[in-house]
């Protein structure tokens, strides 16, 4: 609700009390005192009690300041009348006190309307007065002093004198007050949106959210239209607009690009310090952009990276709402904080760069240690074994198992390795047929199903058998499913199963592994596809060359298709799509 109405509504209701005075007054005191008739007396208190439930009512109800200003109105027009039948109807009193009741009611005209009230009442109840003195005079003898007359009326006069200047005076202050406080909430709103642009530099990374953020944070208190980053661009010899922030509704259009030393962009980064150009089009260092353009207030602050301006923050809005020294001193933090968002920008290229040189490196030495103990280990197996086997140990079928699985795994692991060197090189080429999924997954399974046992896991294969086949290259897709399906054994809790299924999903098939796992963090489920990379959680715990799923994404790509890793409920799963032939895949089938 508005403040004014609100106020408004509040003196109406304190008027409202001083009527059900009145109206005690003429229906318990009434006919105590001389007057011309007891029923009229009656009904005047009635009338005046019902007229003020209406306005109590009335005023409540109004929605608006100039509803209630109506309502105002009339009951101001309904007061002089009451209060003026009131001084008819006592008048035979020889004290006729009753007039003294005059001021209040002038002082309640002047709280409503100013000025105008209090003469409209000093006015109409003076003229009452005199009126009624001579209807006194006539009617029942009444001397007339004209003394006392004229100390009457100057006291009516004087009261509506001396409040409407104390009016006037608290209207002066209550405007002062008011701006003092609207500059305040100004300033608290600007603290606000100075604190909330802290808030987005530190929580968000990309320069490219950070800066139309920050921006965009601002414009809610400074109330500027336009805002545009210009950087140098010295291979197109121009100033151009990186970042920019147009009204709201309108579409951006063609960013603005100037000739380097040329415009207000030259002249702030010439003189390097803020400048305020209060109608561009009276700046002869403007450069229009076309004929018919509007004329603006701009505020231009060089942004300095590494301790030189090598942009400008350019803030505008049309006149005649033009920017002030208040406005410039918020655009100088914003641009501070715009000119830290490139800063950082600058400093983390160089960081990630020399991290990217490190992480090659450290990678490079933990995939070294790591199939130096991929291919030690079942070495060391086999040799051991062989040595058993040569003092005749009589666990022969055992030992020749042992030795024949940790071969397995070294196969494995330099089959990987060969794999990776060929997909690097796209040496890869697929031979593609029609084959069922649901083979697919089967024969997965059966390949697995040992290790999983070894562990306690079980396999368990689910999906239609009436799905379109998958055009696929038979062996490479049942390396894919491989990697998955170990990747899935080794990282799975014991005695838990692990589920493959195919469905057909618009035009792909779609193979799902689900195991039981703890699944992999949101920050690593892109990586856990790159080569060598083993997560931080299992990388000590759970041996491997971490190229299963690289080489598997790979070869998936290479079928056109894609994987992904996502929650299932309960554990996580891995998704593997690969594209229908829908040209033959119905004759195949």
């Amino acid at each position: 609700m508005d403040v004014a109405l609100r106020e408004a509504k509040a003196l109406e209701r304190g008027i409202a009390f001083g009527r059900w005075g009145g109206v005690a007054l003429a229906l318990v005191l009434g006919p105590i005192f001389p007057n011309l008739s007891l029923p009229a007396v009656v009904v005047l208190g009635i009338g005046i009690a019902a007229y003020n439930v209406w306005v109590m009512r009335a005023s409540s109800r109004a929605l608006t300041l100039a509803e209630h200003r109506r309502i105002e109105r009339l009951t101001f027009m309904a007061d002089l009348t009451a209060l003026a039948v009131g001084m008819l109807l006592f008048s035979p009193d020889p004290y006729w006190t009753t007039f003294l009741i005059v001021p209040v009611v002038i002082m309640a005209g002047a709280f409503r309307f100013g000025n105008e009230g209090a003469l409209a009442s000093s006015v109409v109840l003076g003229v009452s007065y005199l009126g009624i003195s001579v209807f006194r005079a006539i009617a029942f003898g009444y001397g007339i002093e004209p003394e006392r007359v004229l100390f009457h009326l100057s006291v009516f006069a004087l009261t509506a004198f001396m409040v409407e200047r104390i009016l006037r005076e608290g209207r002066g202050v209550r405007a002062e007050r008011e701006r003092l406080i609207g500059e305040l909430q100004r300033r608290i709103a600007e603290d606000d949106a100075l604190v909330e642009v802290g808030r987005i530099v530190g929580r968000l990374r990309d320069p490219a959210e950070v800066v139309p953020a920050v921006l965009e944070a601002s414009r809610k208190v400074f109330r500027f239209e336009r805002a545009t980053v210009f950087t140098i661009d010295e291979h197109r010899g121009e100033y151009r607009a990186i970042y920019r922030l147009t009204p709201s509704g309108e579409p951006p259009g063609a960013a603005p690009a100037f000739a380097i030393g040329e415009g207000l962009v030259a002249a702030a980064l010439a003189e390097d310090r803020p400048l305020l150009v209060r109608d561009v089009l009276s700046d002869p260092r403007y450069v229009p952009r076309h004929m018919r353009e509007r004329r603006r207030s701009v505020i231009l602050v060089p942004l300095r990276v590494a301790g030189r301006p090598v942009a400008v923050l350019s803030l505008s809005r049309g006149l005649p709402d033009e920017f002030g020294p208040e406005d410039l001193r918020q655009a100088e933090i914003v641009a501070a904080y715009v000119a830290q968002v490139l800063e950082n920008e600058r400093l983390f290229a160089e960081a990630s760069q020399a991290e990217a040189l490190r992480a090659a490196d450290r990678m490079k030495d933990e995939f070294l240690a790591t199939v130096s103990h991929e291919l030690r280990t079942p070495l060391a197996v086999v040799r051991g074994a062989l040595e058993l086997l040569q003092r005749g140990v009589a666990a022969r079928e055992q030992l020749f198992d042992q030795a024949t699985r940790n071969l397995e795994r070294l196969s494995h692991s330099v089959q990987d390795l060969i794999d990776l060197a060929q997909l690097r090189e796209a040496r890869v080429e697929l031979e593609r047929e029609y084959t069922s999924a649901r083979d697919l997954l089967e024969e997965t399974s059966r390949a697995h199903q040992l290790l999983a046992t070894q562990r306690g896991q079980s396999l368990i294969v689910e999906g239609r058998a009436d799905l379109p086949p998958a055009y696929v290259d038979r062996a490479r897709m049942l390396q894919v499913l491989g990697n998955v399906v170990a990747n899935a054994i080794h990282y799975g809790p014991l005695d838990a199963p692990i589920t493959l299924f195919c469905e057909h999903v618009d035009d792909e098939l779609r193979f799902r592994i689900v195991d039981r796992g703890p699944g992999v963090s949101v920050d690593e489920r892109d990586r856990i596809f790159e080569r060598f990379y083993r997560a931080e959680a299992t990388r000590d715990t759970v041996s491997g060359t971490g190229l299963g799923l690289a080489i598997a994404r790979r070869l998936i790509e290479l079928h056109g298709g894609r994987i992904w890793f996502e929650d299932a409920e309960p554990g996580s799963a891995f998704v593997i799509a690969v594209p229908l032939d829908t040209t033959n895949a119905e004759a195949a089938s």
